[in-house]
Formats: structure tokens, sequence, C-alpha cells
């Protein structure tokens, strides 16, 4: 099985599905992107002091563009690919595989707010919603798409929503810890 996996979530991602993949007994080849491949590297070598045998996972370190090459000339031998990231690589990933391959990518996720409407927690509400649509300038599979509020929150947390998003630069787009 082959495991590709995005920048944006360089631990969380791959950790899960290599655990998942050593948990059923596969030997996972792990391809993560090279901007972030250190994290990847260093969880490895920890599984393998904590006593992971070396040779029951396969990491390599090269562009997308040579493991789509990869993956395209490996035939038979990858039984299936866990693919995370874009659309178009996707696609092109899975004519490549014939169609031997687990697709994660964008979501449509959406916030439901109930009834129970506290103003003391309002501004939070607000600054909560804007960080899931808009941190890591929305290039994460759970970002926020659509948010649903009772009307007994309309008239405090639109305007609060509206403010936040009138201060938007794309500069801004990031996490803010704040």
């Amino acid at each position: 099985m082959c495991i590709i996996a995005p920048f944006n979530f360089p631990l969380e991602i791959p950790a899960l599905q290599v655990m998942g993949a050593l948990f059923m007994g596969n030997r996972p080849l792990v391809k993560v992107d090279s901007k972030v491949s250190v994290v990847f590297e260093q969880l490895l070598r920890l599984l393998i002091h904590c006593g992971l045998p070396a040779e029951d996972v396969d990491f390599i370190n090269c562009k997308g563009k040579i493991m789509g090459e990869l993956v395209k000339k490996s035939e038979n031998k990858i039984r299936l690919l866990q693919f995370t990231g874009s659309k178009e690589v996707a696609n092109q990933l899975a004519v490549d595989s014939k169609g031997k391959i687990r697709i994660e990518d964008a979501g449509f996720d959406w916030k439901i707010i109930g009834p129970d409407y506290d103003p003391e927690w309002s501004e939070y509400v607000a600054w909560q919603s804007d960080q899931d649509a808009y941190n890591a300038s929305g290039q994460k599979c759970s970002a926020q798409s659509i948010l649903f509020i009772h009307e007994n929150w309309e008239k405090d947390l639109i305007p609060r929503l509206v403010d936040l998003a009138s201060k938007r630069e794309l500069k801004d787009l990031e996490l803010d810890l704040c």
C-alpha cells in the first residue's frame, strides 16, 4: 500500500494512515510533501526507537511529479493508494493506479449554532467561526464552508462576523492563536 500525504497536516494525516496500515498488517510506502517531510521522518525515527522494525515502513522523499511517475510505472505492485490532496492530482492518480485509490480531498464542512444564545460567548463564537473558515489560508480539508445560526444569535453574531471579515486581507489568512 502507498500513502501520499499533503503539506498542511504534516503529522496527523500520515501518522493516522500509517498506523492504520500497520495495524492491518500492511507495509506502507509513505510519501509526504517535501516541504514538511522532516516531520514524518522524525515520527518514523521515534516509532523505530520504540520498537517498530525499520523494514515495516518504506519512506520516500521525492517531488510529487516523480511520485506520480513511480505510481504509473508500478503496474500491479501497489494494491491500494491512499491519497490526501488536490482534486487534480487525485484524478491523475486514480487513472495511473487503475482505480486502486482512496481519496481524501476538500470537504464541505458546516457548523451549526443552536438556539442557546449566550452573549458572553458571542465574541468567541464569531472568532472561532472565522478561524475555522480561514486559518491556514483555508488550505485544510476541515475548513468551515458554511455556517448555520439560530435566529437567537443573529443580531449579535452577524455584525461580529462582518467586522472580522472586513478586516481580512490575503496576508492575514493564517492561524491566529490570540
